[in-house]
């Protein structure tokens, strides 16, 4: 069996797409490569609550991926505008579909957002000073040395 490996190119003016949103789990380069590609596109970063979460979700992975994700986080600061903290799957979910959402519909609309939404995003911007403390002690010195490059 021949195994096909990433993205397809996806035409998204295709009217059986129009309203619906294209989920892709990927990692920080790859979101690179597509926020090229398509301009609209919403990047979230997704993160376990702590590093022991995310070794026991990789026990049966490459044990590499935390050494990947650390490499990636300058790209991260780059490309994503958005953390979800996934300490619950539905609510990881909701937040996504929220923010994904909110977004869509106030797309050149801001001053329409009401307050409680405004703080919705606010509290999951990638920028947000509570994330980054969350970041720095999620990666440790990996966030410090990202922070004097910008």
């Amino acid at each position: 069996m021949d195994i096909i490996i990433g993205t397809p190119l996806i035409d998204m003016s295709c009217p059986s797409l129009k309203d619906k949103f294209l989920v892709i789990d990927m990692g920080v380069n790859g979101a690179r490569e597509l926020k090229q590609r398509y301009k609209n596109a919403i990047f979230i970063y997704i993160i376990p609550p702590t590093k022991e979460k995310l070794l026991s979700q990789m026990k049966d992975r490459d044990p590499s991926r935390l050494l990947r994700s650390k490499s990636q986080l300058p790209n991260a600061f780059k490309v994503c505008k958005w953390l979800v903290i996934n300490d619950n799957p539905e609510n990881a979910a909701m937040q996504i579909e929220r923010i994904m959402t909110t977004l869509k519909t106030y797309s050149g609309n801001v001053g329409k957002i009401d307050r409680n939404t405004m703080e919705f995003l606010y509290s999951c911007s990638f920028h947000n000073p509570k994330n980054r403390d969350f970041l720095q002690k999620f990666y440790g010195d990996e966030i410090s040395q990202v922070k004097e490059r910008e």
